[in-house]
């Protein structure tokens, strides 16, 4: 039988100071039978022509050239004309083990919908490991008959799209591509193909490197653009997800997933307040509540104690002050007794706030 058919998919912008070695990092890959296709993403420097040494050098390397449309664009233009088996996402700025390819696809079979390599973090590209990210400690077992959902929530793992070999049949079948024109794009891929995948299996090796070092901090970076992409992310799952599923486990599941994100995205953009000085408080609140109001979640899988007294705060007090609402959640199981005394204050000050809600003229008497 021949040998599977890798489609190595890399979005290209402005990385003429990373892109031969990520390239000449893929063509000494021990496994042979892939293409890479490399999307210049509208590069204002050298990107293309570095790109082209590489295109005359061996055939397995093609070039695509578009305007600046961002990596969802550039990963959903590969997707479109690739012709491999399985596809892997690589980043121009990251490294690959050289026996990345050949490990996974070692696990590789079309009844498999994903396999997930184990990715470690470096400063510039190098294998100098200086952390990884999160992966399920269950590894190199078949995993299907569950709810991925469900695992992601108990058990997180990293939600980027790389370093992953999707199979190629699995994607087409789903309509899978990046949604386009937003940032954090990942979130909502990682959700879709979670969502839907029957089969999959976690590696125990580390076959990625991922640069931290040339990547934006979501803290440093929290801006409105930013903060509203991640609302869209959540808006999405709801309207396409949530909304429509009829099985009520899969539907609390999503729903749980939905609120958890909401959450964690709300919880970041309070946080990110408090450490920069910034003039769109009160549009982001706004941006909450309209949320909020907009794409409810009543109920939830109670997957565990904290998380559970957390999602029951969240739905019970965001639509009456979301700042107030996330101390106290933040505060859930710190036990203190300044804790405790700012708990006290926090929801004498949401009681507050649901009694002027239910009688208006009290904010004005």
């Amino acid at each position: 039988m021949k040998s599977p058919l890798i489609s190595i998919i890399v979005p290209c912008y402005n990385v003429e100071e990373y892109i031969d070695i990520s390239l000449g990092n893929i063509l000494y890959q021990t496994y042979s039978n892939w293409e890479c296709i490399a999307i210049n993403d509208g590069s204002k420097d050298g990107t293309e022509n570095k790109i082209n040494h590489w295109v005359k050098q061996d055939q397995r390397f093609r070039l695509i050239s578009q305007e600046n449309s961002g990596a969802a664009s550039a990963r959903n233009k590969g997707l479109k004309v690739a012709t491999g088996d399985c596809i892997l996402f690589f980043d121009s700025d990251d490294l690959l083990d050289e026996n990345c390819l050949k490990i996974l696809i070692s696990q590789f079979d079309q009844t498999i919908d994903i396999v997930i390599g184990k990715s470690a973090m470096v400063i510039g590209q190098t294998k100098e490991i200086i952390g990884t990210l999160e992966h399920y400690s269950v590894t190199d077992k078949v995993l299907n008959n569950i709810d991925l959902i469900e695992l992601a929530l108990n058990s997180p793992f990293s939600v980027v799209p790389w370093n992953k070999l999707f199979n190629s049949k699995f994607l087409a079948s789903n309509n899978l591509t990046f949604k386009d024109g937003v940032k954090h794009e990942d979130e909502l891929w990682f959700f879709e193909t979670m969502h839907l995948a029957k089969k999959i299996i976690f590696n125990s090796n580390i076959t990625y490197y991922y640069n931290v070092d040339n990547q934006d901090s979501v803290m440093k970076n929290y801006n409105l653009k930013s903060f509203k992409s991640y609302l869209s992310m959540a808006e999405h799952i709801f309207n396409n997800y949530y909304v429509t599923e009829q099985n009520m486990h899969t539907k609390r599941m999503v729903g749980t997933y939905i609120l958890n994100f909401q959450l964690v995205v709300i919880s970041g953009f309070f946080r990110f307040l408090k450490k920069n000085k910034v003039s769109y408080k009160s549009e982001g609140v706004s941006l909450i509540n309209k949320h909020i109001q907009n794409n409810p979640i009543n109920d939830f899988s109670h997957l565990n104690s904290e998380k559970s007294k957390q999602y029951t705060l969240f739905i019970k007090y965001i639509k009456l002050d979301p700042e107030t609402a996330f101390k106290l959640v933040r505060n859930t199981n710190k036990r203190n007794l300044l804790k405790f005394i700012e708990n006290i204050y926090l929801k004498l000050r949401l009681r507050n706030a649901l009694k002027k809600s239910k009688n208006p003229n009290l904010s004005t008497q």
